[in-house]
């Protein structure tokens, strides 16, 4: 007999949506609390926070995201996995919380180009996402979401380094890096950064990257927000030029608070 806490928490496929999504739940150590509880305590914590709109939108997505794939298995015998699962918890988002993705600021409204490498139009947006600019292009296509966030250390003697870290959408590392290089600022080497993940999942054939930064600059000059800078119009160039390489791309500032693991991956490679 299913229980509703075993369908939406203590079920191992569960218990992996919720570690590998964006908000890292870890439901171990949970099986004593009744499902209600367990719920409303996560939304009064989510709610509490800086991020707090969008994670508890994220959560009651994922909610749903798990009936409604329980129902299917049971009374449609569909074959349902992660990738599918997860989708399903992004498209909820876009189509039940407009104010995840549509802006708040007139401002930052939909920004369409034409790239000269397809002569197509290419689908483009700065979106907020509670509060914080998130550049979308292209459109998901059913393909496995890689997260990666990124970090760059800079000083005045133009040392640089940036390391980055990258999950699949169950949470299991897919690879990490850092780069001691020299740079001529901190945007520059965020910049390369970037690019260096590009690079990677292009040759990895990943077609649905996104990339959290907390280079709040980089992201806006990315998107065309911004005009851009003259030290990285370059990398810039490069990192627009693999667009026509992915169906979809987003790029996302974070805050450094959160952005934990990739700042110390920079911060030891300027000690190499």
């Amino acid at each position: 007999m299913e229980t509703p806490e075993h369908l939406f928490r203590d079920c191992g496929f569960s218990s992996r949506i919720w570690a590998g999504s964006d908000l890292g739940i870890r439901v171990e150590g949970a099986e004593g609390v009744s499902i209600s509880d367990w719920i409303c305590n996560w939304i009064r914590y989510l709610a509490k926070r800086d991020e707090g709109t969008y994670q508890v939108i994220f959560f009651v997505a994922t909610l749903w995201a798990l009936w409604t794939t329980r129902n299917r298995i049971t009374f449609q015998a569909q074959d349902v996995n992660s990738h599918i699962i997860t989708n399903m918890i992004y498209r909820a988002i876009r189509e039940r919380a407009n104010i995840l993705w549509k802006s708040l600021d007139s401002r930052m409204g939909q920004v369409n180009r034409r790239t000269e490498e397809e002569g197509s139009p290419q689908e483009e947006s700065l979106a907020i996402r509670n509060g914080h600019p998130v550049c979308i292009l292209g459109m998901p296509s059913g393909c496995a979401v890689i997260r990666v966030k990124v970090d760059a250390s800079w000083n005045r003697n133009f040392e640089a380094a940036f390391g980055w870290i990258a999950y699949d959408d169950t949470g299991r590392e897919l690879g990490r890096r850092q780069v001691r290089t020299r740079a001529e600022s901190a945007l520059q080497a965020e910049a390369m950064g970037v690019r260096d993940i590009v690079i990677w999942a292009q040759e990895w054939r990943y077609l649905h990257l996104d990339i959290s930064s907390d280079c709040l600059q980089l992201i806006n000059q990315i998107a065309g927000a911004d005009k851009d800078d003259h030290r990285i119009t370059g990398i810039l160039e490069d990192i627009r030029f693999s667009f026509s390489s992915f169906h979809c791309l987003c790029f996302n500032f974070i805050p450094t608070r959160l952005n934990g693991l990739a700042h110390n991956l920079a911060k030891q490679a300027m000690k190499l």
